[in-house]
């Protein structure tokens, strides 16, 4: 009988071991919750908006230009009627000009990230809405 509570205990603190491991050197890790069983532990944040899935997908595929501006993003919308995006940043409408080439490249990443979706006009704006720059693709 004590053979098996040791068995089972080394069983139990190698599996604790190498979840701890696994979470150590990995964005994801299983885990066992109590009474759930095994799960999928997720370290990093789950992207909950378009905005996010694209600059989760602009900080893994896109250049560092992109990355750079694209973190700026707040908010997309997209009017698949017209094809018609807006992306809205949180930049501040008083230097709107200064913003002209990141602008760009936001929209670069944008067409690249939504490849296969044929014409559309991308606007990006400020934070108060204003206009920064419009471009087809």
């Amino acid at each position: 009988m004590h053979k098996g509570k040791l068995i089972a205990g080394s069983i139990l603190a190698m599996t604790v071991v190498g979840v701890v491991a696994s979470v150590e050197h990995s964005a994801h890790a299983t885990k066992v919750v109590p009474g759930h069983g095994p799960v999928l532990a997720t370290m990093e944040p789950v992207p909950t908006s378009e905005a996010s899935m694209f600059r989760v997908w602009v900080d893994q595929e896109g250049t560092p230009p992109e990355k750079a501006a694209v973190r700026h993003v707040t908010r997309l919308t997209a009017h698949t009627g017209n094809q018609r995006v807006g992306i809205y940043t949180d930049w501040d409408s008083r230097f709107a000009s200064s913003y002209t080439a990141r602008a760009g490249q936001i929209v670069t990443a944008y067409r690249t990230w939504q490849s296969g979706t044929g014409h559309a006009e991308a606007t990006v704006y400020a934070s108060d809405g204003q206009a920064i720059s419009t471009r087809r693709f």
